[in-house]
């Protein structure tokens, strides 16, 4: 079966999945963001360069407007403020330095830039604010040009991969997200190097101009670029700020050396995994960082910021040991529906022995499957099913070679996949000459029931053309029967190696396989339980309705019967019911 696509199905927890956490991880969050997009029109403001010095000071006036005016220097520096303190905090409180590559490169990084920014932002905007130099564009290449240009472009390479790396860690979680990754790699990589390239440009016009000016005696040309003084009081001031930075962080490092150091004679716990190692701990860690600390593979896609779920795990012993669970884990969990015992591994704290099983096998999940969140161990949606058959296409195969069969139904199915996928759905798996066609909506099962009802209406034109195309192929036309109804489903992903895929269980599913035999039964194109029918806002009178028994269901069931699934298009036109 095929993994349900994201296209055109917005996955109604995906942007709520996103600002998840606590309020200082969504203050982190938030600040960082305003950071990156001053960084972002910063940079996007050198690049200018390339076009000349006039263009970029004009947009540099603008663009200071807003970035000095009082409420921009607010957000700014209390921004900056607030996302150096709530970085230091994170890194004060973990319990282990282990963590991911990519993580550990962040963070690195994040540090490295107080040191890089200060001689810039002192040389700048304090400047400015101290004795009122006009920090324009002439006055920075001056100062940077050529002997400082090695500090600047660290500087501009660290800010960026830094903030790169965060988007990507916040974004990855997102459906958009990644079928947009391959375009947005284009200004990742390109607005740093246009960035560099702008201020390169400008500072080798400056040198020439200094060069001629010296040759020709034009004073003129030397006086475009003064050479700046800075205060050397504004200077010394540099030291005393990188000082209390290297305080700050060797503060934040020595709460993590003094507790590992005290951790030494505390007491220790088992932590046993299901399959896994068993390993000792003190109290205090989360599991996750007790994974990591242990070097046992888990999957945490957001890092442990409590975002996904893909780092949970199913409590089997020791359940009252762990910490209770915070709103923010709570949510998370609700959100895909998982039962009591299992917990968020980089949110749950144990204070005693504990047994758990890892949901996600590290050794054996791709990257993709873990974003999905629709992995091993399923979630369950309300969606709208629509089962599709060829009618009497087992004899129509066994007149024909093996070669024209499989160019008829891949004929059928592109012309049915295509209605589906422009009604909003997806195709579920496919099973001979048939095929499982799966619907959902953010706002709930009748938009998705009326989108089935949508798909079908088209597929019985589409089916019709198809008909009329390969008129000269079919000894006779192609007849559909299906059956469409909606219920909850749990969407898993089951199988072994290579073979896993995604897959559908539940009693709606065999329920519309049902109805659609009863198509099949009653010469119909369409069977359709009354209850999709009405959440899909259909009125049911004029219609064929009938009290069912079927095979499998308790209560019989009222159904309607469709001559043609497309009689049902012009009773769409009410709104649907949720």
């Amino acid at each position: 079966m095929r993994e349900p696509p994201p296209a055109g199905r917005p996955d109604p927890g995906a942007g709520a999945r996103l600002w998840r956490g606590s309020l200082a991880q969504r203050l982190r969050l938030v600040s960082g963001l305003v950071l990156f997009a001053f960084a972002g029109t910063h940079f996007a403001n050198h690049a200018l360069g390339l076009v000349g010095l006039d263009t970029m000071m004009d947009v540099a006036r603008w663009r200071v407007a807003v970035t000095r005016s009082i409420p921009g220097s607010l957000v700014l520096g209390l921004s900056l403020l607030a996302h150096v303190a709530f970085s230091l905090v994170k890194l004060a409180e973990r319990r282990t330095l282990r963590m991911p590559p990519w993580e550990a490169a962040q963070t690195i990084l994040g540090f490295a830039i107080p040191f890089l920014l200060v001689p810039h932002v002192l040389g700048t905007r304090v400047a400015n604010l101290v004795d009122g130099t006009r920090t324009t564009y002439t006055y920075v290449i001056t100062r940077i040009w050529p002997d400082g240009m090695g500090y600047q472009t660290a500087l501009l390479l660290v800010v960026w991969l830094h903030g790169c790396l965060g988007l990507h860690a916040w974004l990855r979680l997102s459906p958009l997200y990644r079928r947009m990754a391959p375009l947005l790699a284009v200004p990742a990589f390109g607005l740093p190097a246009a960035a560099l390239a702008g201020i390169v440009t400008q500072g080798r016009i400056m040198e020439r101009d200094r060069v001629l000016a010296r040759r020709f005696d034009a004073p003129d040309l030397d006086a475009r670029w003064p050479v700046p003084q800075v205060d050397p009081a504004i200077a010394a001031w540099g030291d005393t700020v990188t000082g209390a930075i290297y305080a700050a962080v060797a503060l934040a490092l020595g709460v993590v050396l003094i507790r590992a150091a005290a951790s030494l004679r505390a007491r220790r716990y088992t932590i046993a995994y299901v399959g896994g190692p068993t390993v000792k701990s003190l109290e205090g860690p989360t599991l996750l960082e007790i994974s990591r600390a242990n070097r046992v593979p888990h999957v945490s896609v957001c890092g442990g910021r409590g975002r996904c779920s893909t780092c949970r795990v199913l409590v089997v012993g020791g359940e009252a040991n762990l910490s209770a669970p915070s709103p923010q884990e709570a949510a998370s969990l609700r959100a895909i529906g998982a039962p009591a015992n299992v917990r968020l591994a980089c949110q749950a704290r144990p204070s005693g022995d504990v047994a758990v099983v890892r949901i996600l096998d590290a050794r054996r999940e791709s990257a993709g499957e873990h974003l999905t969140n629709t992995d091993v161990a399923g979630i369950e949606r309300e969606v709208a099913i629509l089962f599709i058959d060829i009618r009497g296409f087992t004899p129509l195969s066994e007149r024909k070679l093996p070669f024209d069969v499989v160019f008829i139904l891949n004929h059928f199915f592109e012309a049915a996949g295509r209605e589906i996928e422009a009604a909003g759905g997806w195709i579920g798996g496919y099973a001979g000459d048939g095929l499982l066609a799966l619907f959902t909506h953010p706002d709930g099962t009748g938009p998705a029931c009326r989108a089935a009802f949508t798909a079908a209406g088209r597929i019985d034109g589409a089916v019709a053309e198809l008909n009329r195309r390969l008129a000269a192929e079919l000894p006779a036309a192609l007849r559909m029967a299906m059956g469409l109804h909606a219920g909850p489903l749990v969407l898993g992903r089951l199988g072994y190696g290579a073979s896993r895929g995604m897959s559908v269980i539940g009693p709606a599913v065999n329920l519309a396989s049902r109805l659609e035999s009863l198509a099949k039964a009653a010469d119909v194109q369409l069977v359709a339980s009354a209850e999709a029918a009405q959440r899909a806002g259909i009125a049911l009178d004029g219609l064929r309705v009938e009290t069912v028994a079927v095979r499998g269901v308790r209560a019989e069931l009222p159904v309607i019967y469709a001559l043609r699934a497309a009689d049902l298009a012009g009773r769409l036109r009410a709104p649907a019911s949720v």
